[in-house]
C-alpha cells in the first residue's frame, strides 16, 4: 500500500460514504503520539459553500505563498498542483486535521523550541488517514497550503484559537487510475551506518 500511496490531485466528485470516512478515521486514531495525548481534532467539509471558500483560500495562499518558492506561473494543464488548487471546491470532502496546542507542550526546553517536534505527535495521525483512504480505493493529497491563511480558515470553521491548523486533504475517488509504480530516491541514496558518512545500508 505505501508504494502506491502517492498524490492523487484529480478527483471524481461522486459522494464518499459517511461510513468510508468513518472507518478510515477509527482505525486511524491509533497513532501514537506523545504522552498518547491525542491532540488531534478532525473536521469533514461536506458543504458547497464552505467547500467554495476553502477553495478560494487555498488558491490565494497557493498563489501567493506557493508558486513563487517553486518559480513557476499558473498553468492549470502543466502542473496538478495548479489543477488541484483551482478545482478545490469540486473535490466532494475536504477532511481539515486540527490539533490542540496544549497537546504538544512538553515541558522540555529544547523540544519546545523545535519547529517540527511537535509534528510527531499528529502526523503519523495524518499518515494514518492518507494510507487508510487508499486502502478504501480514495485518492487524497496531504498538504499544508490553508496555514499562511490559517487565520481566515479558523473564522470560516469557527476553530477555537488554541487549535492549529496542520493538515488539510481533498478526498475523492480518484479520476486516474493509482500508480504501480512511485519515483522515489532508493534506500542507499538515504541511510547509512554508523554515522552520517558512514557506508550505504544495503540489502
Amino acid at each position: 500500500m505505501m508504494r502506491t500511496t502517492g498524490s492523487a490531485r484529480r478527483l471524481r466528485p461522486e459522494r464518499v460514504p459517511d461510513e468510508v470516512l468513518y472507518r478510515v478515521l477509527d482505525n486511524a486514531r491509533f497513532a501514537p503520539s506523545g504522552g498518547n495525548r491525542q491532540g488531534w481534532r478532525v473536521i469533514v467539509i461536506r458543504d458547497p459553500e464552505l467547500r467554495t471558500a476553502l477553495r478560494d483560500m487555498y488558491l490565494r495562499s497557493w498563489q501567493v505563498y506557493h508558486l513563487p518558492v517553486f518559480n513557476r506561473t499558473l498553468d492549470v494543464v502543466a502542473n496538478p498542483s495548479d489543477h488541484f488548487a483551482q478545482h478545490l471546491d469540486e473535490v466532494p470532502v475536504h477532511v481539515l486535521v486540527l490539533v490542540d496546542r496544549r497537546a504538544l507542550v512538553t515541558t522540555i526546553e529544547a523540544l519546545d523550541r523545535s519547529n517540527f517536534v511537535g509534528g510527531a505527535s499528529v502526523y503519523p495521525f495524518v499518515q494514518n488517514i492518507v494510507l487508510g483512504f487508499r486502502a478504501e480505493g480514495l485518492g487524497t493529497t496531504l498538504t499544508t497550503v490553508l496555514i499562511p491563511v490559517e487565520a481566515e480558515v479558523k473564522r470560516l470553521l469557527d476553530i477555537p484559537d488554541e487549535y492549529a491548523v496542520a493538515a488539510f486533504l481533498g478526498v475523492g475517488w480518484p479520476a486516474r487510475p493509482f500508480p504501480t509504480r512511485l519515483k522515489r530516491r532508493p534506500v542507499e541514496d538515504f541511510a547509512t551506518v554508523d554515522g552520517f558518512s558512514g557506508d550505504q545500508l544495503r540489502a
